[in-house]
């Protein structure tokens, strides 16, 4: 059995009955709870309840991938207003702003793929915080996405202050306990995430290379999980050596912390190379001078494998 609890017309917890438990999405993450337990409903109906006085309110949805998402969070001061609610419409929103912007709540909606303009819904007006489609043509210019996105939002970027991340005690806590499940040598390791949503995938024996490289280098090595949210996955990264991706979301996230990345480009779907719109160096707030970029578009795997295993 499953049931929806809408605020504006718009799905905020999903409740899935299972024989034994309750799978419940709230806020872009996902609960278990034991049957008949009260408290995320409670907290649901609670909101609701207090938002019933609320007409015409401005909801802006975040339809768009994990790293424009980060930018979103990063420059909210240019687009964000106090009076505005603002929806994800993937889990790892809520989990980002509650990274880069924990002042401003994101409720997560489920899939918003639909919404191209902005509508009415129960009186209240809802927008894409940018269109897929806008978002597509803006990349074809080929110029930087932040270049693209302060130019959307007629907004001067030379001196805006950038929020920073904010890692709880728990979320620390929570990372680290979960890595030393894993027997992960915290003391000692290399942070790999060769998945990307953005980027074509680099065959099986790359990887294995570079983790035989850094193995016998004496490095343990962590594969990203998805046991991790993308603020643990941020605070355990901290810890690292060196953080070596496929460009993805994820690097967007962590660009910022002073640890050594080397980041893989690939081909991209929509715009063959990505590079020059999503470069890590284009981004004010990413640690330029650790930040090593390679494309196999323009370099051959195995260099780049060496090249890499060669700095560590």
């Amino acid at each position: 059995m499953q049931r929806e609890v809408h605020l504006f017309g718009v799905p905020i917890i999903r409740v899935v009955k299972m024989e034994s438990c309750e799978k419940r999405y709230f806020m872009g993450i996902q609960y278990k709870v034991k049957k008949y337990a009260q408290r995320y409903d409670s907290f649901a109906a609670a909101f609701v309840a207090n938002a019933r006085g609320v007409h015409g309110r401005r909801i802006k949805v975040i339809i768009n991938n994990t790293g424009e998402a980060v930018t979103y969070a990063r420059t909210h001061t240019l687009w964000y207003k106090p009076d505005e609610l603002v929806f994800g419409s993937r889990f790892q929103h809520a989990d980002i702003f509650h990274l880069f912007a924990p002042h401003i709540p994101v409720f997560y909606c489920g899939d918003a793929a639909e919404l191209k303009e902005p509508q009415c819904i129960n009186g209240n007006h809802v927008e894409p915080l940018l269109a897929s489609s806008l978002l597509i043509e803006m990349n074809n210019q080929g110029k930087p996405f932040l270049q693209s996105w302060a130019e959307y939002l007629h907004a001067d970027v030379s001196s805006l202050s950038y929020s920073r991340a904010v890692i709880s005690s728990e979320i620390e806590r929570n990372a680290l306990t979960k890595a030393q499940a894993l027997r992960l040598n915290l003391d000692n390791f290399v942070f790999l995430s060769p998945v990307a949503r953005s980027c074509e995938a680099l065959p099986p024996a790359f990887w294995d290379e570079i983790e035989t490289s850094l193995r016998a280098r004496g490095y343990d090595v962590f594969y990203n999980s998805p046991l991790f949210s993308i603020s643990e996955a941020y605070a355990l990264a901290s810890h690292a050596k060196a953080i070596i991706a496929l460009r993805s979301g994820l690097c967007d996230v962590l660009c910022d912390l002073p640890v050594p990345h080397f980041i893989i480009y690939s081909h991209n779907k929509f715009h063959g190379d990505l590079q020059p719109m999503y470069s890590l160096n284009l981004f004010p707030w990413a640690t330029k001078e650790l930040i090593y970029e390679y494309n196999v578009l323009k370099q051959d795997s195995t260099a780049i494998s060496n090249a890499i295993t060669s700095h560590l």
